[in-house]
C-alpha cells in the first residue's frame, strides 16, 4: 500500500479538496483506496458524507488510542464507506475524524507520537488497499516518501519563509523493525493550488519553481482557482461535478503525475531511487 499524505499547516490551501479528488480519481482507475481524515476539523469526513454534528463512536482517535494502549485491532476497524447524496461519485473507504482528535493530541503531548501511532494503525490495512490518502495539517512517519504539500499559488507564503521551514518525517525503511523506527525528513512534492491568471499568482508560482524546483519536486500540474471547486464541495467531487472545468481537468492531470505517468514525474522517480541507493 502506497501512502500519500496531503498536508499543510495553513488552512484554506485546498488540501482536503485535493485529498478527496485524488482518492476518487484513483478509485475510478480501479485502485483500492483508503482515505484517512487526520485533521480534528473533520473536513474530509464531511466530504465523505459524515456531517460535523454526527457524533461517531469509532474514529481515527479510537484507533490511535487502541494502538497507544496496545489493545488488539479488529479487521477493518473504524473503516466507513463514503455516502454522498450524488450517484456519480464511487464509494470510497475512509476513516473519519472529529474534534476528539485534538484532545487526544494534547493528551499525547508530542506531534511525532501521533505520527508513529498512525503508521502502526495503517499497517493492518496494507494488504487491503493499493493507496492510502491522508488529509492532515502535518505529516510524518505514515507517509512513504510521498508527502505532498498543497501550496496556494497566489499567496505570499509561497516563499522561503514557509517552504524553507517545512519538513516531513517520512519512513524510508524496507520493512525491518529497526529501520521502521528511523525517520528521514522528506518532502515528496509541492502542488500549487488556487492559481490565477494574475501577475501576483504567476509571480509566486514562478518563485516556488525557481527557488525549489531543483531540490523539491514541484508538480507540473497547477490547480487553478475556480468557483466550480467551491460548488463541488456540496454536490460531488470536482472531477465529476463539472467535467470540463479547468480544475477538474487539473485534478485528473495531477493524479496521472502521482501515478508516474507524467514524463517529469518518471524522471524524478528515477533520480529519487538513485539517491536512495
Amino acid at each position: 500500500m502506497k501512502t500519500i499524505a496531503i498536508a499543510n499547516q495553513k488552512g484554506g490551501t485546498g488540501k482536503t479538496t485535493t485529498a478527496y479528488n485524488l482518492g476518487i480519481a484513483l478509485t475510478q482507475q480501479g485502485y483500492r483506496v483508503l482515505m484517512v481524515d487526520f485533521d480534528p476539523q473533520g473536513n474530509l469526513s464531511c466530504y465523505c458524507g459524515i456531517p460535523p454534528e454526527q457524533d461517531l463512536e469509532q474514529t481515527i482517535t479510537e484507533l490511535l488510542m487502541k494502538v497507544a494502549y496496545e489493545k488488539p485491532l479488529s479487521h477493518r476497524e473504524c473503516v466507513y464507506q463514503s455516502r454522498r447524496t450524488d450517484d456519480s461519485a464511487p464509494q470510497v473507504d475512509f476513516i473519519p475524524s472529529n474534534l476528539r482528535l485534538a484532545s487526544f493530541e494534547l493528551a499525547m503531548g508530542t506531534m511525532m507520537c501521533r505520527e508513529v501511532l498512525l503508521k502502526t494503525c495503517l499497517e493492518q490495512y496494507s494488504s487491503q488497499y493499493d493507496y492510502c490518502i491522508i488529509d492532515c495539517p502535518l505529516c510524518g512517519a505514515s507517509a512513504d516518501k510521498r508527502a505532498v504539500r498543497c501550496q496556494r499559488g497566489h499567496h505570499p507564503d509561497a516563499g522561503a519563509a514557509v517552504l524553507g521551514g517545512w519538513a516531513v518525517a517520512a519512513d524510508k525503511s524496507d520493512g525491518s523493525a529497526a529501520q521502521k523506527s528511523t525517520l528521514t525528513a522528506y518532502i515528496r512534492g509541492v502542488l500549487l493550488t488556487m492559481t490565477q491568471h494574475t501577475k501576483v499568482s504567476e509571480h509566486y508560482a514562478h518563485d516556488v519553481r525557481a527557488k525549489y524546483g531543483r531540490t523539491l519536486h514541484v508538480f507540473t500540474t497547477e490547480i487553478p482557482y475556480n468557483v466550480k471547486v467551491q460548488e463541488s464541495q456540496a454536490f460531488a467531487p470536482t472531477i465529476l461535478y463539472e467535467l470540463k472545468s479547468s480544475s477538474a481537468r487539473a485534478y485528473v492531470d495531477f493524479t496521472q503525475e502521482v501515478l508516474g505517468h507524467g514524463r517529469e514525474e518518471q524522471v524524478y522517480e528515477r533520480d529519487e531511487d538513485a539517491r536512495d541507493r
